[in-house]
């Protein structure tokens, strides 16, 4: 039996990697506050696709949580503390008892990759002062099996301006401007 269609665009690497576990789609039990949040727009996709998934939850914007967004955006710590104020909640993607996404199936996420969110199509990648850098996951097979940024987006099927684009739209949904320094868009969570 092969992999459900929705699985069908994953790159070999991260097919191989999902058969491996635990995957970038799997968090230590107990760090679920640091899931990235998901914007109405990501999660109305996700249901589109998977309407019984119950694959969300409402977590509190705890300081650690909002002090982990800040580094993701150096130097725009006021925006992001204005988008996820204390006492409010944001929308992330629900873990089961072992850490692992609920959208995750046996070889890979059950979702097509126009359906996810913006953070899971980018990773391991990220974008800092219109840099392209990968995350530090040690278990992750690209970033063992490539030595360069242009090495994992080969792995990868994508490229830079893929990478770049994907990162602004992510940017925008989550309520902040396309680039550093440009005017924040208020967007709700």
């Amino acid at each position: 039996m092969g992999r459900p269609a929705s699985q069908a665009a994953d790159a070999a690497v991260c097919a191989r990697c999902a058969l491996q576990g635990p995957t970038c789609c799997s968090m230590e039990p107990g760090r679920e506050e640091f899931c990235f949040p998901l914007s109405e727009t990501e999660q109305a996709r996700v249901r589109e696709c998977l309407p019984d998934s119950g694959g969300f939850v409402l977590q509190d914007n705890s300081g650690a949580f909002v002090d982990g967004v800040c580094r993701l955006f150096p130097g725009e710590d006021a925006l992001v503390r204005a988008l996820f104020p204390p006492r409010k909640q944001h929308l992330r993607l629900a873990v089961d008892g072992q850490g692992a996404c609920r959208l995750l199936g046996p070889a890979g996420c059950l979702l097509p990759r126009e359906a996810r969110p913006y953070y899971c199509r980018l990773f391991p990648f990220w974008v800092t002062g219109g840099e392209i850098m990968i995350f530090d996951a040690p278990g992750c097979l690209v970033r063992r099996e490539s030595k360069t940024i242009p090495a994992a987006l080969a792995l990868l099927g994508m490229t830079r301006a893929q990478v770049l684009d994907l990162h602004g739209r992510l940017r925008l949904l989550w309520g902040l401007p396309p680039r550093p320094g440009m005017a924040a868009v208020k967007r709700g969570f």
